[in-house]
């Protein structure tokens, strides 16, 4: 006992010292102490022990939920077995305590009762397991439902922490367990919908569910009144973060493993597809947070990556859910703009390769159905090019970016090139070049009639060509020589010269002039 009332003080003592002491090296050295406390086996009582302690300030309640977090992630196995009911219910105590916060106290506490479930049978937990136990609570002390509703969103988001010690076999036969009470779960966000306080979490935890078990079939989510609220909460500023989340979930769950024939997932589709379609309006609203914009672009990519296959069959529809990714892309922000790069990748996949026709049967029909879809596409692709080749233009303060601004910078373009050179697959390669050409004759007419002129969109031009280069037939005699003329004649600056003569380099190759212009 007077062991434990001494770490006690000294855990209070290397507290103040963290976050309040002026001299860096006792803080290092406090921080360090604490670190080391937290692997020790007197760390179980003392954090339980502060925990349970009304006198206890926020900074050690923090550090104390954290460390008995992590002891039942880690060291659960430090225990005697018939330890697991006593720290059952103080668990139980403590989130009935911070049921109302601090939230940072609350989700480490919820951690460590999902980590303890990992731990032990599912028969410790009452019949049912712990999901049962969880809805007997929630009934028996609706007053709790905060603390019990983060639990239910923690689960399952637990059930693959790396920092959880379990054993493989444990670990799976819990994944088993947890899955099966999955209608249970969905059963008691669905009681706790009509709350409005209570939306955001209702949000969360279908969303985590969702993610972790697909165990609602997707016609039977079409009706479901948990997907209607997401949807209906799309359109909410204090909702939409979680409603995207959701909605993100739901559209993987029409393409996943076992959704069923695409008869049973067309009714969840054409849900979906409306209402997402519904929120295009908001990508340019200059009101919008950017935060919720990348919210919403992030929908648009999961749902093109997700339905890829229908949308490369070029219906009227498909056309329109294109359009509306052409606008993602069209985004200044280039993190928002660039989450559609992969779909335009699985798209040209989509449409080249043969796998795609194998259905209309016979060669001739086949390469019919081909042709007419890479038609139908080609416009789509050539605004593609358009709106992404501007964006590998050096900024003016170029100058002035540090070496990690430099390298991010340099990843841009490199993502540019290989989105060129997927709509060089869908275009060819002449047409491209022929596209790109024409920027470059732009820029290089601006340069020449203005005063102070600007290489920056001459070197993009050019940089966009070279990324495209090797795809430019044999045959091409025309335009390619045309921009080697224009190389001596460009302003002299170090990148515009490096990006000319890489042009050059690779321009001689596909033409095979070394003899002309060497």
């Amino acid at each position: 006992m007077e062991a434990q009332a001494t770490a006690t003080a000294t855990v209070k003592e290397a507290l103040a010292a963290l976050y309040h002491h002026p001299d860096d090296a006792i803080r290092t050295a406090a921080d360090r102490w604490l670190q080391e406390f937290q692997h020790t086996l007197d760390a179980w009582q003392v954090a339980d022990s502060l925990l349970h302690d009304e006198s206890s300030n926020l900074e050690t309640l923090i550090f104390c939920s954290q460390t008995l977090r992590s002891k039942v992630q880690r060291d659960f196995e430090e225990l005697p077995s018939e330890a697991f009911r006593s720290l059952q219910d103080s668990l139980y105590v403590l989130l009935k305590k911070f049921n109302k916060g601090p939230q940072k106290v609350r989700t480490q506490i919820c951690i460590a009762i999902a980590a303890l479930a990992v731990h032990v049978p599912v028969e410790d937990w009452g019949a049912g397991g712990i999901v049962n136990w969880l809805s007997d609570e929630m009934k028996a002390h609706p007053e709790f439902i905060p603390g019990f509703l983060e639990l239910l969103i923690v689960l399952p988001q637990e059930t693959s922490s790396y920092k959880i010690a379990a054993r493989p076999e444990r670990r799976r036969q819990f994944e088993i367990d947890l899955c099966s009470s999955a209608n249970v779960a969905i059963d008691l966000l669905t009681a706790c919908m009509a709350i409005d306080q209570l939306k955001e979490q209702v949000l969360e935890g279908f969303s985590s569910w969702l993610r972790f078990c697909h165990g609602i079939s997707a016609s039977e989510l079409a009706s479901h009144p948990l997907v209607h609220l997401a949807l209906s909460s799309l359109n909410s500023d204090q909702f939409l973060e979680p409603a995207v989340n959701v909605t993100s979930e739901l559209i993987h769950a029409t393409v996943s493993h076992g959704s069923g024939a695409i008869a049973e997932r067309m009714p969840l589709i054409q849900i979906l597809v409306p209402h997402i379609m519904g929120l295009k309006e908001q990508l340019k609203d200059p009101s919008k947070d950017e935060e919720d914009v990348k919210a919403i672009a992030r929908l648009y990519a999961d749902m093109g990556e997700s339905y890829v296959d229908l949308i490369a069959t070029g219906s009227d529809d498909s056309i329109q859910i294109v359009n509306a990714l052409l606008e993602v892309t069209s985004l200044l922000e280039f993190d928002i703009s660039s989450m559609t790069f992969n779909f335009w990748h699985r798209l040209k996949r989509n449409l080249i390769k043969r796998d795609s026709y194998v259905s209309y049967g016979s060669e001739v029909a086949i390469e019919a159905e081909k042709n007419r879809r890479l038609q139908v596409f080609r416009p789509k692709f050539e605004t593609l090019v358009s709106l992404v080749s501007f964006r590998v233009e050096y900024p003016e303060d170029y100058h002035t970016f540090s070496e990690e601004d430099r390298r991010d910078f340099r990843h841009v373009r490199y993502a540019v090139s290989d989105v060129l050179l997927d709509a060089t697959e869908v275009l060819g390669g002449d047409s491209t070049l022929k596209l790109l050409s024409t920027k470059l004759a732009q820029a290089y007419g601006s340069c020449n009639n203005e005063q102070n002129p600007k290489w920056q969109p001459v070197e993009a031009a050019l940089f966009c060509i070279q990324a495209i280069a090797r795809s430019v037939s044999i045959e091409e005699r025309e335009i390619l020589p045309q921009v080697m003329s224009l190389l001596p004649c460009l302003p002299h600056h170090e990148q515009l010269l490096q990006t000319g003569m890489f042009h050059r380099a690779d321009s001689l190759e596909v033409l095979d002039l070394c003899t002309v212009f060497i």
